[in-house]
């Protein structure tokens, strides 16, 4: 194996950059969780419910899913927009609603869940344009590459998108993406994204997605009480700490 070579033979013949979406995820919080890990076990669900996304069968083939620590990249064909935000709403919802349940016998014959809340939020950007996989296109040639690369400008819009203009857990899209919808003729609410009346970005209402449209129904968020109680208490932390800083 030439690893050099190879690199090289995947780009050959590449012609231009294609037309794609693009999403860029960065999960908030590992950071912090990897800084205060005493050992790799203490991020075990963490990278699981990331890997097990991942690697969905209903995306093999269809999505192309780069992933470094905290942050993935995903890349598609329009055609495919429902995979992509079937796996964001999925992925966004477990990561959410992450606990570990300890059951313990109360002494009476029955038993008492004691429920320990560590809920996870991602933010990101998701774009549409010019983008090139480099493992893809090795993949095409019959080359096993591993490298990770997402090239192009679609893919520095996304990570931008996410970085500089999503400010809170929430994954936006830009103009581009939205012009890109006009064009299937689909709207964005149709989709489960919804506009932010605050600055007008329009995000992926992945609430909205897991309940089909109707909330009141399937009353998500009675499922979601104990993490809401977390993140409150999170940002009530955060509050004290900016306080204390200023």
């Amino acid at each position: 194996m030439n690893i050099g070579a190879d690199t090289m033979k995947a780009f050959s013949d590449a012609g231009s950059f294609q037309d794609r979406i693009v999403a860029f995820v960065d999960v908030m919080g590992v950071k912090n969780k990897m800084q205060h890990a005493n050992t790799p076990s203490d991020l075990t669900m963490y990278a699981t419910i990331l890997n097990s996304h991942a690697h969905q069968p209903f995306a093999e083939g269809k999505l192309h899913i780069s992933m470094f620590s905290d942050c993935m990249y995903i890349v598609t064909e329009v055609q495919y927009l429902d995979k992509l935000i079937c796996l964001l709403s999925n992925f966004a919802y477990t990561m959410l609603h992450n606990r570990l349940v300890t059951i313990i016998p109360d002494g009476k014959g029955s038993f008492n869940d004691i429920i320990d809340w560590d809920c996870f939020k991602l933010r990101g950007g998701i774009t549409y344009g010019k983008v090139f996989v480099l493992d893809e296109a090795a993949k095409n040639k019959g080359i096993l590459l591993n490298t990770n690369m997402v090239l192009g400008s679609a893919p520095i819009r996304a990570y931008e998108l996410e970085s500089t203009k999503a400010i809170y857990p929430r994954i936006i899209v830009d103009d581009l993406f939205v012009a890109m919808l006009n064009e299937l003729g689909k709207e964005a609410d149709e989709c489960h994204f919804t506009r932010d009346s605050e600055d007008g970005y329009y995000y992926l209402d992945f609430l909205d997605y897991m309940c089909m449209g109707n909330r009141e129904k399937t009353r998500i968020f009675d499922l979601l009480g104990g993490c809401i109680d977390y993140i409150k208490a999170e940002l009530d932390q955060a509050l004290i700490k900016n306080k204390a800083i200023h």
